[in-house]
């Protein structure tokens, strides 16, 4: 039975980590391996909760929730007991109707936020990626305009259309051409503020600027003969999820959304990481009381045991879609299907939205008390559980330090963590919503002692 503690029995690597991950590299692909999060990773044989055990037998607390996929935690019985029970009677049907999905894409329609609450349609996919390629195909289809707006530090995927809208190049080395028509905008990123400014005497010159796009021609968004506006829709993450966890100020997109309906340009809420109660709201972009036009979700939604994803659209936006237009193999599948209701009811039936939000506080405020302690940390963000650090050699300068060093550590002491950010030099931190206190207690205790040695 798996330990729920930390218990690094052999230390870390052992004997059959490198064992595996050896044969891994010449088996698999580099393009699936991602080891840049700890140089070298644990390989786990065993999970559960928010524990994960190796094949060495060491035990970690994991931060990381498979990239936010693991809401309800490692191996969710309810969700698994809900699949296993679907995949025993009808386990796909491609392009015949069931009706779990129905039942799925009515519960969705009752939960979205804001003006999309039983006013709007679902599109299934099997990915986020895909899901945000339907998202800009959707905005695009339905304005028939040739422009998405979209942010620096964002990620939204590895296709070629997404590739366009992710920022990180390294990613894009040797796949162009990529989408055209895409057109970056600085994100909120109030500590390293792009303008050079100060958040409470800065008048929001983030927001401003998105305005400023369609008065100034030089950026070509507006139609020189018509005058009329080319942009079908502004594509964003609520918080930016690989850029940092990046929290924009309280008040940026209620008037981003003021923006978009000034200009009529369609809002595009990735949701993926984000969703599912990670903030402490259902959707991330609740906490601003603000509701997209278009929403993809994914990750988290089946509770990590399927891959399945949706778009959520305005009814009068996804009626452009005729049949078979974005129908794909596995999209709406059944066990899919069953295994996201069964996700939906434990977020609800175990009050995880609200454990999110009472663990994220206090997680928040050892984060603070760590800030306080140790200058090599500049800056601590969080809502709900979704939070980060940024390390920095010097809190005047803001230079970089380098978090993998961190995360290097972390592993060995048994935490498993994230790094993120515009400079790299972030750590997410991605917990379970079912954490708990004492568990936090011994991340942040771990996260003291590490950081506190790399400042000697």
């Amino acid at each position: 039975m798996l330990e729920k503690r930390i218990n690094m029995k052999t230390g870390f690597p052992g004997p059959k980590t490198l064992a595996v991950l050896e044969d891994l590299k010449k088996y698999e692909s580099q393009g699936d391996l991602c080891f840049a999060n700890y140089g070298t990773p644990p390989v786990i044989e065993e999970a559960e909760g928010v524990f994960v055990k190796d094949v060495d037998g060491n035990t970690y607390l994991d931060l990381t929730s498979g990239f936010a996929a693991l809401n309800l935690g490692h191996c969710p019985k309810a969700v698994i007991e809900a699949a296993y029970k679907q995949m025993n009677t009808v386990h796909h049907t491609a392009q015949q109707p069931t009706e779990v999905r129905m039942k799925l894409a009515k519960k969705l329609v009752e939960i979205a936020p804001g003006f999309l609450k039983n006013n709007s349609k679902v599109q299934y996919d099997t990915g986020g990626t895909n899901a945000v390629e339907v998202g800009m195909k959707l905005a695009k289809a339905y304005t028939k305009r040739p422009y998405i707006l979209c942010y620096q530090g964002a990620y939204h995927g590895r296709s070629f259309g997404t590739l366009a809208v992710t920022c990180f190049p390294f990613l894009k080395e040797n796949f162009f051409p990529i989408m055209p028509g895409a057109v970056r905008i600085p994100y909120p990123y109030c500590y390293r503020c792009p303008f050079g400014m100060k958040y409470g005497s800065c008048g929001m010159q983030c927001a401003r600027h998105v305005r400023d796009l369609f008065s100034d021609p030089t950026w070509g968004l507006i139609d020189r003969k018509k005058g009329t506006n080319l942009v079908a829709g502004l594509l964003f993450e609520p918080a930016q999820g690989a850029g940092g966890y990046l929290i924009p100020p309280d008040g940026y997109w209620q008037e981003i959304r003021k923006i978009c309906d000034e200009f009529d340009v369609l809002m595009v809420d990735d949701e993926i990481q984000m969703g599912w109660g990670r903030s402490g709201k259902m959707f991330a972009i609740e906490n601003w009381n603000v509701a997209p036009d278009i929403m993809m979700v994914g990750k988290a939604f089946t509770g990590g045991v399927i891959p399945n994803a949706a778009i959520i659209s305005r009814t009068e936006i996804m009626d452009v879609l005729q049949p078979i237009h974005q129908s794909v193999t596995f999209s709406g599948n059944p066990v899919g299907s069953a295994a996201a209701l069964a996700m939906l009811e434990t977020l609800e039936k175990e009050k995880l939205i609200q454990n999110a939000n009472e663990m994220g506080a206090y997680f928040l405020g050892k984060l603070n008390e760590l800030m306080e302690k140790h200058p090599l940390i500049g800056c601590v963000q969080g809502k709900g559980l979704m939070l980060s650090m940024e390390l920095v050699k010097d809190r005047e300068t803001k230079e970089p330090f380098e978090t993998i060093r961190i995360v290097k550590e972390a592993v060995k002491k048994g935490l498993l963590l994230t790094i993120s950010g515009h400079f790299g030099n972030r750590l997410n931190i991605v917990p379970p919503l079912i954490i708990k206190q004492d568990q936090i207690d011994t991340a942040v205790l771990i996260l003291d002692e590490i950081i506190g040695a790399f400042e000697k």
